[in-house]
């Protein structure tokens, strides 16, 4: 019983160290922000990106955040919101995007998922 608890202890540490906790933005507070005060990061694929996305929304995938963070090429003092379909690559992404030194990072609450639910506008790349 002892053993139980001390091992439910210690992965409760365990994984709250390696946890980031990152203010979440409503939509309608997004909408109501200039688009120069921030930057808007889509995480998704290019394939799930192209399939419809937030207007003024920057492709930038998870993969290639992890593997060079800078291919964002922003300063790290962008204030700078991310989202994904449902919440996870986000949250994986402010993670890597925190260790590299960004401080001023925030997740859409309900990403693409809760934008669309919403009835919110969804911009479609233009086929010629």
């Amino acid at each position: 019983m002892l053993n139980k608890l001390l091992y439910t202890l210690a992965g409760l540490f365990s994984f709250s160290s390696f946890a980031i906790t990152v203010d979440k933005v409503e939509p309608e507070a997004l909408l109501k922000l200039d688009q120069a005060a921030y930057t808007l990061i889509d995480v998704r694929t290019p394939k799930e990106y192209q399939q419809g996305h937030i207007p003024g929304a920057i492709n930038i995938p998870l993969s290639d955040i992890q593997s060079d963070a800078s291919t964002l090429g922003l300063p790290k003092e962008t204030n700078v919101v991310l989202y994904c379909r449902s919440g996870y690559r986000a949250g994986k992404a402010a993670k890597v995007l925190r260790r590299e030194g960004f401080k001023q990072l925030q997740h859409l609450d309900g990403d693409m998922l809760g934008w669309q639910k919403a009835g919110r506008p969804v911009a479609q790349p233009k086929i010629e």
